[in-house]
């Protein structure tokens, strides 16, 4: 039976932490323990972004409902999106859980600041943005058009133009070095707050489950969710998690 050609592909990407290191002072932020050791990036692959919008919904609307669960909306947490940093212990597990269902691919690159060059460390849009094309240099070639949706708030042209050079370059770079890849495809960026895309929402939720085992050591969010990842790169570290071989405790 011959393969269906994909011909479009939309990959959401959405982080947990930040890519600063140092403040404007020139104080290392990571030492003083204000500022995350980890920058993770998620990014959310899926064919039919209406349809994931649609399920997505129609799973908020299902929980809004869910009588065990009314009780914790009130006026200042009322569910208009879901978002692992605010929403309730049992909104997250429930979501979480529904994630396993939906058909999405998911690859997260973790970033270990304090590994980076100095260069990266003082300049974090560039970091963001070479990570990022790190993280999506292999996945953009996988149907005829491509659309990256990046969750950002800033709406700064030169920030998203920044973004989106660092980005290019890094995956023209992957395909000179991978002449087998085909170049004639079509990639557009978009930039937009995380509540706008379902598929922003779910990369939300899988980059905060990966920071909390870094950043943290808490497992309780990856654990439910970890059979649905398909690669986790620690990139200044080296290593590979895949579904065979999983976050451990000892990460």
């Amino acid at each position: 039976m011959k393969k269906t050609k994909i011909k479009v592909n939309y990959i959401f990407v959405d982080e947990s932490g930040k890519p600063e290191v140092y403040s404007t002072k020139g104080e290392n932020l990571v030492k003083k323990g204000v500022a995350s050791k980890y920058l993770i990036l998620a990014a959310i692959r899926s064919t039919n972004h209406l349809l994931l919008q649609q399920q997505i919904n129609e799973f908020k609307s299902k929980l809004l409902r869910d009588e065990s669960l009314v009780k914790i909306f009130s006026p200042a947490y009322v569910l208009d999106s879901f978002h692992a940093k605010f929403d309730y212990p049992k909104v997250k597990e429930r979501f979480y859980r529904f994630i396993n269902l939906l058909d999405v691919k998911i690859d997260v690159l973790v970033v270990e600041k304090l590994k980076c060059y100095e260069t990266l460390k003082r300049n974090p849009g560039r970091l963001y943005g070479i990570m990022a094309g790190e993280l999506l240099k292999n996945l953009c070639h996988q149907a005829e058009d491509t659309e990256v949706i990046f969750s950002r708030k800033d709406s700064k042209l030169r920030i998203r133009q920044e973004l989106e050079f660092e980005v290019e370059r890094i995956r023209l770079t992957y395909l000179k070095n991978h002449p087998n890849i085909k170049t004639n495809i079509k990639i557009n960026y978009q930039h937009n707050p995380h509540y706008t895309h379902a598929g922003l929402q779910v990369a939300d939720y899988i980059a905060y489950a990966i920071f909390q085992v870094f950043e943290r050591k808490n497992y309780r969010w990856y654990d439910l969710v970890k059979n649905k990842i398909g690669k986790i790169h620690d990139i200044l570290n080296k290593k590979y998690y895949t579904r065979s071989n999983p976050l451990e405790l000892s990460t």
